[in-house]
């Protein structure tokens, strides 16, 4: 999740916040004046031109793209001094980053338990067959919408399988993102069938989905 808001106001409160909070425990911290400077002088120049660009009345486009221009800049130099000063100096106090809102490194990311996706709901499957030798696979959470689809935490995608009529079932393809093309070499109409699995990081798989059918035309 990126620390920097995003919106104008948000990250004017931000900074302000920030810079104090540094100047005030510089020497705590052990941050040089030389770095704490450019923030102080970001800050300077900032301001005003926020102040400037927000007033929507008497502001003209070389106002407005000033302040861009050094938010552009203030985002690049704050990124860079808490990466070098703030993120990883165990002199900063972790309620001390919460104040600042950065976010907190993981020294130790949380690994997967190996029972995870198998505990998931197995992915629910949508069909589009209107294209003559092709299906496609819409699969996930809400296959209906793809943009509200995305997949499980933790999970790297999908295993798909299918069958025709009821034979044997076949192993089509990993894909990673909702939905997959599924070409058929077929001369006649088939029965197709299909059915999903979530697999991990790790390559562990989860149950398989409900099945879907369709009838595929050549």
């Amino acid at each position: 999740m990126d620390y920097v808001p995003r919106k104008d106001d948000d990250l004017f409160n931000f900074q302000g916040n920030l810079v104090n909070i540094v100047v005030a425990n510089k020497v705590a911290w052990g941050i040089s004046d030389p770095a704490v400077a450019i923030l102080v002088s970001h800050r300077s120049v900032f301001e005003p031109l926020y102040t400037t660009a927000q007033n929507k009345k008497n502001r003209t486009s070389a106002d407005v793209l000033a302040f861009r221009l050094e938010r552009k800049s203030y985002e690049t130099d704050i990124r860079a001094f808490a990466k070098a000063y703030l993120m990883f100096n165990p002199l900063v106090p972790p309620e001390e980053r919460r104040r600042m809102g950065l976010t907190i490194p993981d020294k130790e990311p949380t690994p997967t338990a190996p029972d995870y996706v198998v505990n998931l709901d197995a992915p629910i499957l949508l069909l589009d067959w209107s294209h003559r030798g092709e299906v496609i696979v819409h699969f996930g959470i809400n296959p209906e919408n793809e943009k509200l689809n995305a997949k499980p935490v933790k999970i790297a995608g999908a295993k798909i399988w299918y069958r025709i009529e009821s034979g044997p079932w076949v192993y089509v393809a990993d894909d990673t993102n909702s939905p997959y093309t599924h070409n058929l070499a077929i001369t006649e109409p088939q029965n197709v069938e299909y059915r999903a699995q979530w697999f991990d990081k790790k390559g562990r798989t989860g149950s398989y989905s409900e099945t879907a059918k369709c009838t595929v035309s050549p």
